[in-house]
């Protein structure tokens, strides 16, 4: 059987959050690759509940990056309750915001892109952005102050916080999934008055793993990749290092 294993590859199966279906929240938690081997290897090893069957309509490539990136950001469509009559901006199209436009605009959303590089306008449309704003303008994201239900940030460098907090409608919430390494200053009243809020989240769980990949094959959402062979790898990640990958590398094996 066809399975893929994202960014966990085991928890302990008898806590609380395992029993509860939220086993990304594990408190013994183990990463895929962080302090363990598996990172480039051929084979594996991973308990049950975090190797996910992948739907034949999946390209393998395309799909990997799902597994760890796209599931950081479908896993907040879920867990907010978004509704498809939602008004969803993402900030940054890179490797989680490419996905995170393809996901809010077949859930239904109507999508704001937020980006500080003018060149990916088009292309931020071309993945499912209804319009395109400066991330790095504070005019232009005062322009549409109270617009916003939900506003998904997958960047880790300081923002315009104030103006985007202006920019979440009544009851609208700023989510955290890039790991920003500042922290975020924000004025409590900005919060208060118009009873929004901030929160942030992890990978997902089992189950979301499992409605995001048929999710992703019954609306064609795959990530877009540049492949490069195992044995050129040291050249994928000068490539990757450079900010040039476009916007998930794979590597495919090609070992001897």
């Amino acid at each position: 059987q066809r399975v893929g294993v994202g960014s966990n590859a085991s928890s302990c199966g008898h806590c609380r959050q395992c029993h509860g279906g939220d086993q990304h929240l594990c408190p013994q938690v183990q990463p895929t690759i962080a302090g363990r081997h598996g990172g480039f290897a051929e084979r594996l090893r991973a308990k049950a509940v975090w190797a996910i069957p992948v739907p034949d309509a999946l390209d393998p490539a395309r799909t990997g990056p799902l597994l760890c990136g796209g599931i950081t950001v479908f896993a907040p469509l879920l867990t907010l309750g978004v509704r498809p009559t939602d008004r969803v901006g993402v900030i940054g199209i890179g490797g989680l915001g490419h996905l995170a436009l393809q996901f809010a605009r077949a859930w239904g959303c109507e999508v704001t892109a937020f980006t500080s590089t003018a060149g990916k306008a088009d292309e931020a449309k071309r993945l499912g952005a209804h319009r395109v704003v400066a991330s790095n303008d504070r005019a232009a994201i005062e322009a549409i102050a109270g617009s916003l239900d939900v506003i998904l940030d997958t960047v880790n460098v300081p923002l315009e916080w104030d103006a985007l907090i202006a920019a979440l409608a009544p009851k609208g919430r700023l989510h955290v999934v890039g790991a920003v390494l500042e922290p975020i200053p924000v004025q409590a009243f900005g919060l208060i008055m118009g009873q929004k809020a901030i929160s942030g989240s992890p990978t997902g769980s089992r189950p979301d793993l499992v409605s995001m990949l048929d999710f992703a094959a019954r609306h064609g959402i795959g990530a877009q990749v540049e492949r490069f062979p195992m044995s050129r790898v040291n050249e994928a990640l000068d490539h990757l290092r450079a900010g040039k990958a476009r916007y998930r590398v794979v590597l495919d094996a090609d070992f001897a």
